[in-house]
This record gives C-alpha cells, sequence and structure tokens, in this order.
C-alpha cells in the first residue's frame, strides 16, 4: 500500500497534468479564435460545442444560438441540387465513428439564412487524454468568398492597367495629332498664298485679253510667288500632306485596337478568338510603356481558333508586356542602346502558345518560386502593386485551365510562356 508521500508525489502529478490540460485547453481556445480559417467544434454526437469568429461569420450564427445546434443538420443538411444529405454519409460523422481525417473539395454549406455557398474543408477526430474519440473539429474556407474576392482583385488589376495605359495611349495619339494640327495650320497659310498668287495670275489674264500694259502686272505676280516661296511648297507641301496622312493612319490604327481590345472584353463567356488579333490589338495599346526602352520584335504562327475569355487573355499580355518594359529599363544603362522584347505565337499538338521574352536582368534564382505570389514585387515602390503576376496565373491557370510558368537566366533576360489549350472542351 502507497504510504502518504508517495501519494502525496502522485497528487501533485495528477495536479500538474491538470494543469497542463488546462493549458492545452486554453492554447487551443487561443488558436481557435485567432486561426485565420473559419473553425467549428463538435462533440460525439455532432453537436456544435464551439466556433471562430470567421465561422460565425461565414454562417451566419451567434455564437450563443449556435452552441448545442446539430452541425450536419444546420450547414450540411443537402446537396447543391437540393437532395437531402444524410448524416451517416458525411465525413464529419465518419471522423467521429473511426476516427479518420478527410479533405473535402467544392462541398455545399447553408448559412442560417438558408442560403448555401461553395466550400473546402478538412475534419479531423478530437480525442482526451486517454485517445478516446471525443468529436470532430472542422476547419473551412467560403470558397464562394474567395472567388469573390479573386474577381474584385482581377477588376482591380483591369483598373490598374487601363489607368495606366490611358497616360500611354494619350501621349499615342496626342504626338500625330499635334503635327496634324501644325500641318494643316501650315498648309491653311500656303493656301491663303497660293490664292493671292492666283488673283494676280486672274489679273495677268484679263490684262493679256485687252492688250493692256504688262509690267505692273508681272511685278506683282512676282511679288506674289516670292512671298509664297513657291520652291518651299513644291517641297514642303507634298511632305505635310503625307505627314499629315500618316498621323491620322496612326490615329485610326490606334482606335482600331483599342475598340478590339475594349471588345474583347464584353461579356463573360468563352468565345472562338484568334490569339494572333488580340496580340496585336494589345501591342497597339500598349505602345507607349516599351517603345522609349525596347525594341519589339514579334514571329506570330499560323493558329487555330481557341475558346478563351478574349479579354483576360489581353490583360495578362497587358500585363506580361508592361513587365518586360519595366524589366529592361531597370537593367538598360542610360542612354544606352534599347532592349529587346520578342513575342511568339505557336502551335504544337492540341496547345498555342505565347512567349513574351525580354533582354531585362532576369530574375534571381531564390525569388522565382515567389513571383507569382500575390503582392510580392521586385520593382521599386510605386512601380508595381504585386498583384499582376498572381492575378495572370489565376486568369490561365483557374479560368482557362492553361499554364503560365517562366525561365530566366540572370543577366540575359526572362521569358514568360502561356500554353492554351486549342479544344474548347478544356474550359473549367
Amino acid at each position: 500500500m502507497p504510504d502518504s508521500e508517495d501519494l502525496l508525489s502522485l497528487q501533485k502529478e495528477i495536479d500538474g497534468l491538470r494543469e497542463t490540460l488546462k493549458q492545452v485547453g486554453y492554447q487551443n481556445q487561443m488558436m481557435l479564435n485567432w486561426v485565420n480559417g473559419a473553425v467549428v467544434t463538435v462533440d460525439r454526437e455532432g453537436l456544435v460545442n464551439s466556433a471562430n469568429e470567421a465561422a460565425l461569420r461565414a454562417l451566419g450564427w451567434d455564437l450563443e444560438e449556435f452552441i448545442g445546434l446539430h452541425m450536419h443538420d444546420k450547414i450540411h443538411h443537402s446537396q447543391d441540387n437540393g437532395s437531402e444529405y444524410p448524416w451517416e454519409f458525411c465525413p464529419i460523422f465518419a471522423a467521429i465513428e473511426d476516427g479518420s481525417s478527410h479533405h473535402v473539395d467544392g462541398d455545399v454549406f447553408w448559412n442560417k439564412k438558408g442560403t448555401s455557398f461553395s466550400a473546402d474543408y478538412i475534419v479531423c477526430p478530437t480525442r482526451n487524454e486517454n485517445n478516446e474519440i471525443t468529436g470532430a473539429v472542422l476547419t473551412f474556407r467560403n470558397l464562394t468568398d474567395v472567388r469573390i474576392e479573386e474577381a474584385k482583385r482581377i477588376h482591380s488589376m483591369k483598373l490598374e492597367s487601363i489607368g495606366e495605359l490611358s497616360a500611354g495611349i494619350a501621349h499615342e495619339i496626342n504626338t500625330p495629332i499635334q503635327f496634324i494640327g501644325n500641318n494643316i495650320s501650315f498648309l491653311q497659310d500656303c493656301f491663303d498664298d497660293l490664292l493671292t498668287l492666283l488673283q494676280a495670275y486672274e489679273k495677268l489674264k484679263k490684262t493679256v485679253e485687252t492688250n493692256a500694259d504688262l509690267h505692273d502686272i508681272i511685278k506683282e505676280i512676282d511679288e506674289a510667288a516670292d512671298e509664297a516661296d513657291i520652291e518651299y511648297l513644291k517641297e514642303e507641301g507634298p511632305r505635310a500632306f503625307e505627314q499629315t496622312r500618316h498621323g491620322v493612319d496612326r490615329v485610326t490604327k490606334l482606335v482600331l485596337g483599342l475598340k478590339g481590345f475594349a471588345r474583347s472584353g464584353e461579356g463573360d463567356a468563352k468565345c472562338s478568338a484568334d490569339v494572333n488579333t488580340i496580340i496585336r490589338n494589345t501591342l497597339t495599346v500598349c505602345k507607349n510603356a516599351y517603345k522609349f526602352v525596347a525594341e519589339l520584335e514579334t514571329d506570330l504562327g499560323e493558329l487555330p481558333s481557341v475558346s478563351l475569355y478574349a479579354g483576360d487573355i489581353g490583360q495578362v499580355l497587358v500585363n506580361l508586356v508592361v513587365n518586360a518594359a519595366h524589366a529592361i529599363e531597370g537593367h538598360r544603362e542610360p542612354n544606352g542602346p534599347l532592349g529587346k522584347i520578342y513575342i511568339r505565337s505557336y502551335h504544337q499538338g492540341d496547345s498555342v502558345y505565347i512567349s513574351v521574352k525580354d533582354t531585362g536582368g532576369g530574375i534571381p534564382e531564390n525569388l522565382k518560386e515567389r513571383i507569382f505570389d500575390p503582392f510580392f514585387t521586385t520593382k521599386e515602390v510605386g512601380k508595381g502593386s504585386g498583384q499582376g503576376l498572381a492575378i495572370s496565373r489565376t486568369i490561365i491557370h483557374e479560368r482557362h485551365n492553361g499554364e503560365l510558368s517562366l525561365k530566366s537566366v540572370i543577366g540575359e533576360g526572362t521569358t514568360f510562356t502561356i500554353r492554351l489549350h486549342c479544344s474548347a472542351n478544356s474550359s473549367t
């Protein structure tokens, strides 16, 4: 029989274990409250015994009214088509019954108002100090909210890019319009001088007809011809007309490119599109982003039509071209030679590829894995938001079931490659 000293030691050990359990419980509660994901715990009957703020917000319940409710009956009772989801088929039930853990993607949860939302979740059994199953813990994510936020991010990036492009487009339009205006003023002055000369010729004609003295008329013609500077007009007139026509052509091309770029974003449904046309329209509207730092070379192959969101693909290309220009600008010596941007499209197997290559400084090896992370940027403050490549990757991978990859060599440059499936059956 243990003596009093042994009993005292055992009691201290028990008290210590109780305190440890108390601390673990407190820590678990803190983790439950502070974890970013939505977390709900249930007992062996599937009744809610705790939930953090993220879960309560997603499900629309107050903690006091949520505690004690049957988890499955309240948030997991039906399929997305409205048919019943039996409790015995629920992963939460399985976790409680046999101690298994489950990861489920794209299931349907229901909030207090009876509205459903798409969710993915992990459910694991909870155990006591005797390793007995006491219930389960469910961590879930509201995919509907995630998709809404992603759509907002994409929209935000589009607005950001539109703002950046607007300055370049204004410059592109302003330059030809300026010399068109100058040429029109010049031609108007020329026309006034020619009218004076024509009036003198008209007087000469009348004088000849009446056989009057020609001396004064010849003198007047000479003065008008000197004022008009006929030789200068013969040289500069055709040049002004040609320059004006060229300026009008540039504005027309830019406007057509803008119209094509804008139309490519209409609607929210995939449609069969000419990838090369999207590339050309994109390069037209973002020309001012690269023309002062790089020469552009294109090699556009013969491509089949691809079912895609044309506006989104144009947005990705704008981002890649602007990034290429920024990379070259950061690597180029002041007043040094222009860099190069190479745009290539080609068809291989069941895929269409678009590559954007620059002669910038390249991306360090330790940053390649992070380059597509949201809000990560290697650009100086004010040069980029860090969202462009992350959203571009989302557009290509999730919206088009394609791939956006990169290859980079320090000191030589970077190539981003888009792969799109030709088949319409590849849509997500």
